[in-house]
């Protein structure tokens, strides 16, 4: 369905707007804390680019929660979250901006098996296609829910086409350092050692994976989000890694140069603050990038004590030194599958020992 900026509804998606500006739900691996993305008419201005939005899993579930004919409560904060992914799905529809569940679906196998995700992926295809006119009444409480006549069924079948050897490899890069990092704290030392040591030990036997790291600064700093790791056990960590390996995907997809757009659509506060410190503005410079961390670090570790100033230092040594070839993960012998597999084992075996025991 297309929707012009001459239609008789352009004054619901000017509110739609500003539901998405407030809750800071659509960001731009450009630059993620810019609010161009939530207004319509830019998307009139890059008219050669295709766009692409990917969701995380809680705006899938959402989504699919209302196709599948849930009524909501007519209380707006109390159905907030779906009357939001509404408005978002309606504002995605009109902007002409393909919707992807990305990761949702391997995440969601973890718990129901393939053959559920599958089937609710096609139920998903039919929220995506769904009439925006209806998610903006939704959005606006003017509609409590979706008339199941209104909605197109598609077949499953979908997941046996996707890429998840990738996927599967994002994961496992996350979920040792997460791994690694709560086995640290389980040692006894502050919250500032672990981040240093974690450093210490990224540098000399592992690689370096940008979300784990950044999101990890924050989930040991003052300014914690709540909910990141929800505590020590595994279901915790796997679902804390699946957050970050959508921020991976999310900024190598946005990192190709194929013509393609990648927005991120999320409610999550850490996925979102973890994107800021993690990504370099478009218009930043590396050293505006290393000040505006060093500004944000201070507001984490403490200014008055240098510990912020102390670990960015150390942060910006490692990014400088990452091709050295004095770390493990650099020397041609270690570049193998059995390396990767033989760490990975050992950070799994001392995460068991030391934290879940």
């Amino acid at each position: 369905m297309d929707i012009l900026f001459s239609h008789e509804r352009l004054s619901d998606f000017l509110l739609v707007e500003e539901f998405l500006i407030n809750n800071r739900l659509l960001i731009d691996a450009a630059d993620v804390d810019a609010t161009y993305p939530c207004h319509l008419v830019n998307y009139s201005l890059y008219s050669e680019e295709e766009f692409f939005c990917l969701l995380d899993r809680n705006i899938v579930s959402y989504l699919i929660e209302m196709v599948k004919g849930r009524e909501l409560h007519e209380d707006f904060d109390k159905s907030k979250c779906f009357r939001l992914a509404a408005g978002l799905q309606a504002f995605l529809n009109a902007a002409d901006i393909t919707s992807e569940p990305g990761l949702s679906y391997n995440e969601y196998m973890e718990h129901a098996g393939a053959e559920v995700a599958d089937k609710e992926l096609a139920v998903f295809r039919s929220a995506d296609n769904l009439d925006a006119n209806i998610y903006l009444d939704i959005a606006l409480s003017k509609r409590n829910s979706i008339p199941a006549d209104t909605v197109k069924h598609f077949h499953a079948g979908e997941i046996v086409s996707l890429d998840m050897p990738e996927r599967i490899k994002h994961f496992e890069f996350n979920i040792v350092v997460v791994k690694k990092a709560l086995t640290l704290k389980a040692e006894g030392i502050s919250d500032y050692q672990v981040m240093h040591k974690l450093l210490d030990w990224l540098f000399e036997e592992y690689v370096f994976t940008s979300p784990a790291y950044h999101f990890l600064s924050i989930y040991f700093s003052s300014k914690r989000v709540s909910g990141m790791i929800k505590s020590d056990s595994y279901a915790s960590v796997r679902n804390a890694s699946w957050d970050l390996c959508l921020l991976q995907q999310w900024t190598s997809l946005a990192s190709k140069e194929d013509g393609r757009r990648w927005l991120l659509a999320t409610m999550d506060d850490a996925i979102k603050k973890t994107a800021s410190l993690m990504l370099m503005k478009q218009d930043e410079s590396q050293a505006d990038y290393f000040q505006r961390i060093e500004g944000e670090y201070a507001k984490m570790w403490g200014r008055k004590d240098g510990n912020g100033k102390s670990l960015l230092k150390k942060y910006i040594w490692f990014i400088e030194n990452v091709t050295s070839s004095t770390r493990h993960a650099n020397r041609k012998e270690n570049q193998t599958e059995s390396y990767m597999l033989d760490l990975r084992k050992r950070i799994d075996d001392e995460f068991r020992e030391k934290v879940l025991a």
